[in-house]
C-alpha cells in the first residue's frame, strides 16, 4: 500500500492509495486533522478538505502537540509552539529556542511534527511512501526531508516535487498527449510546471514529461506581513506594540485573509494589548487586500504580486517552447495550495490563458492525492537549477562557475553526466575538496516580521538578486583525504557527477593510483574509503 506526505509551510496533507476502489484517500488522523472549510473563487458554495495543521508545541517537559491538537487547545500563538516550519527550513534558519530549559531547533520541531503525523499513519504503513518537495527545493532540503522521514518511516521513500503530483491528483481532468500547466502556491512558495502527458496504457496510469519550471519564494505567510504593516500603519502602531502582542494580531490578519479571498467585504478584529492594556481594533477590507495585491514593491523587482504571478507563469511557458510547447496549446490550468485561493488570483491566471478551463477543486489535497498515485509509475523529470563547480580562472585570475550537471538533465540519470579530473594545488597535499554551487534563477524577499523569544519583531525586508548561488557543502569543501600524498599537476582522482531519483546531485570518486588508501570524510565525520558511487554530494 502507498502513503503519500505533502509538507506544506501551513497544512501538511496525508493519503494512502486504496488498492481496492483504485483511488487515492486523505487521511484524517485523529486529533490531529481537522476540516477547513474554503470557497473557490468565484463560488459560493463551501467546500471540505482534511488537513493537518503544520505546528508543533512543546508543553511540559516538552510533551509535544501537533496538527489540530496545538489549535484546539488555544496554543497556536504560545511562544512554545512552532508554525511554518518549512519556510524556516527552505530558508536555513534553525535559530534555536529555548523552552523549558532546552534548545529546540525549528529542524528538530519539523521533525517531530513529521514523525508524529507518520505515526498516526502506521496501521496503514505499506513498502512505498512518496513525499512532495517545491519545484525549486535544494538537495539540502531535500536531504533533510528524506532523513526526517526515515527516522519515524521503515520503508522505501521516494521523492517527487509537488506540481507534478498536482496534475496526477487532478486524473478526472487528464488526457493523454496534452499540455497543462500546474501552479501550486502555497503558504511560502509559488512553483509552476509546464506538464505533457503521454499514452497512459492502463486507466490508472499516468506518463508525462515536465516541459518548463519555475518558481518563487513568496506565498501566504508574506500577505500576512503585508496586512500587519498595512494595519500598523493605519493605526499608527509603534514596533513595540506589535511586539507586545506575539503572532496573535499576524494569526487575525491571516484569518482576514481567508475571509476576504473567500467572499466577505470587511472583517474586523480586536485585540487588547495585555502589558499595556490599549485596545487595537482595525477593518481589513476586500479592496485593501486587493490594493495590497497590486501595489509594486522593491523587494519583487518593482513588481506587485499579481505582476510576478503573471511573469513566473511566463517564464514557466518561455521554458517550455525549448520543447516544442507554445502557450496556445495548454489545454487547462491546475491552481493547488492555499494561496491560490487569495483574492484575485484565480482571475489573474485566467486572464493569461483565455479559453482554458482553470481547475481550482482540490487546493489542499491534490498534491497528496497524485503523489499516491506516482509510485511505480514512469515520469520524465527535469532539473530546473545548474550544478556547477567553482574553479579558478587562471587568466582572469578568479573563480568561475563551470556546470557539471546542467539545468534540463533529465533524473535519474542514466550513469554519470559529466567526469573530471581533480588536481592537488601543491605537491605532498593531502587534502583536496571541491566546492559546488546550485545556481537558479528565483527571487527570495525576507520577511517583514519574525517571532524572537516568543515576541513578534519587525526587520527589514530585502530583495536577493535574480540569480540564486547556493553552496551545496559550506561546512568542509576539503574532504577528500589523499594517502599517498598527491603531487601538484598530477591527473589522480577522477570524479563523476549524477542525478539520483530523489533529484540530488551524486559524486561517484575513484582514486587511480594502485594500493591508495585514498578516503572521503562525510559531514557526519564517518570516513568512507574509495571508490565511492553515487553518493549524495549533500552527505559530503
Amino acid at each position: 500500500m502507498t502513503l503519500a506526505l505533502d509538507f506544506g509551510t501551513c497544512n501538511t496533507v496525508l493519503a494512502r492509495w486504496n488498492p481496492d476502489t483504485r483511488r487515492a484517500e486523505t487521511l484524517r488522523p485523529d486529533g490531529l486533522a481537522k476540516t477547513y472549510r474554503f470557497r473557490l473563487p468565484g463560488e459560493s458554495t463551501t467546500q471540505e478538505s482534511a488537513v493537518i495543521p503544520s505546528l508543533a508545541h512543546y508543553g511540559e517537559r516538552n510533551t509535544l502537540r501537533a496538527g489540530a491538537e496545538v489549535e484546539n487547545a488555544g496554543l497556536t500563538s504560545h511562544r512554545s509552539t512552532f508554525s511554518k516550519l518549512k519556510l524556516d527550513i527552505l530558508r536555513d534558519n534553525n535559530r534555536a529556542r529555548r523552552i523549558n530549559g532546552d534548545l529546540i531547533t525549528p529542524r528538530q520541531a519539523a521533525e517531530d511534527l513529521i514523525g508524529q503525523v507518520l505515526m498516526s499513519a502506521a496501521i496503514h504503513a505499506g513498502e512505498d511512501l512518496v513525499v512532495t518537495l517545491p519545484v525549486e527545493a535544494y538537495d539540502r532540503y531535500a536531504d533533510w526531508l528524506q532523513d526526517a522521514v526515515l527516522k519515524s518511516y521503515r520503508g522505501t521513500v521516494r521523492m517527487l516535487d509537488e506540481a507534478t503530483a498536482c496534475i496526477l491528483g487532478y486524473e478526472a481532468h487528464v488526457r493523454e498527449g496534452q499540455i497543462y500547466v500546474v501552479m501550486d502556491f502555497g503558504g511560502g512558495t509559488l512553483d509552476v510546471s509546464v506538464v505533457k502527458t503521454r499514452d497512459f496504457g492502463a486507466a490508472e496510469t499516468r506518463l508525462c514529461d515536465v516541459l518548463g519550471r519555475a518558481g518563487e519564494e513568496i506565498g501566504g505567510a508574506l500577505v500576512d506581513q503585508w496586512l500587519l504593516r498595512q494595519m500598523q500603519e493605519a493605526q499608527q502602531l509603534a514596533d513595540q506594540d506589535l511586539a507586545d502582542m506575539g503572532i496573535a494580531l499576524l494569526r487575525a490578519a491571516e484569518d482576514a485573509k481567508v475571509r476576504l479571498s473567500g467572499g466577505e467585504e470587511r472583517v474586523e478584529i480586536w485585540h487588547t494589548n495585555s502589558v499595556t492594556g490599549q485596545i487595537i481594533g482595525y477593518t481589513f477590507t476586500a479592496n485593501g487586500l486587493r490594493e495590497l495585491l497590486e501595489k509594486p514593491r522593491p523587494e519583487m523587482r518593482g513588481s506587485s504580486l499579481y505582476g510576478l504571478v503573471v511573469r513566473t507563469l511566463g517564464r514557466a511557458l518561455e521554458a517550455a517552447r525549448k520543447y516544442g510547447a507554445d502557450k496556445s496549446q495548454v489545454q487547462k490550468v491546475f491552481l493547488v495550495g492555499g494561496s491560490s485561493l487569495l483574492l484575485g488570483v484565480a482571475q489573474r491566471v485566467r486572464e493569461q490563458f483565455d479559453g482554458c478551463t482553470v481547475h481550482c477543486e482540490l487546493p489542499f489535497e491534490a498534491i497528496a492525492r497524485g503523489a499516491c498515485r506516482y509510485a511505480g509509475e514512469d515520469l520524465s523529470q527535469k532539473l530546473v537549477h545548474d550544478y556547477c563547480l567553482r574553479s579558478w580562472d587562471r587568466e582572469a585570475k578568479s573563480y568561475v562557475l563551470v556546470p557539471v550537471v546542467p539545468k534540463g538533465t533529465a533524473y535519474p540519470s542514466d550513469g554519470m553526466v559529466t567526469n573530471k579530473y581533480i588536481n592537488a594545488a601543491c605537491d605532498g597535499a593531502t587534502r583536496l575538496g571541491l566546492v559546488v554551487i546550485e545556481r537558479s534563477a528565483m527571487v527570495r524577499p525576507e520577511m517583514v516580521y519574525q517571532m524572537e523569544g516568543g515576541s513578534l519583531r519587525p526587520v527589514q525586508m530585502l530583495r536577493r538578486e535574480d540569480i540564486a548561488l547556493r553552496e551545496l557543502n559550506p561546512g568542509d569543501s576539503e574532504f577528500i583525504c589523499a594517502d599517498p600524498p598527491c603531487a601538484i599537476g598530477e591527473k589522480r582522482f577522477v570524479a563523476g557527477f549524477g542525478i539520483d531519483a530523489n533529484k540530488r546531485l551524486t559524486l561517484s570518486l575513484k582514486d587511480l593510483l594502485p594500493g591508495n588508501r585514498s578516503r572521503v570524510q562525510l559531514a557526519s565525520g564517518e570516513r568512507v574509503s574509495l571508490p565511492i558511487k553515487n553518493m549524495p554530494f549533500v552527505k559530503l
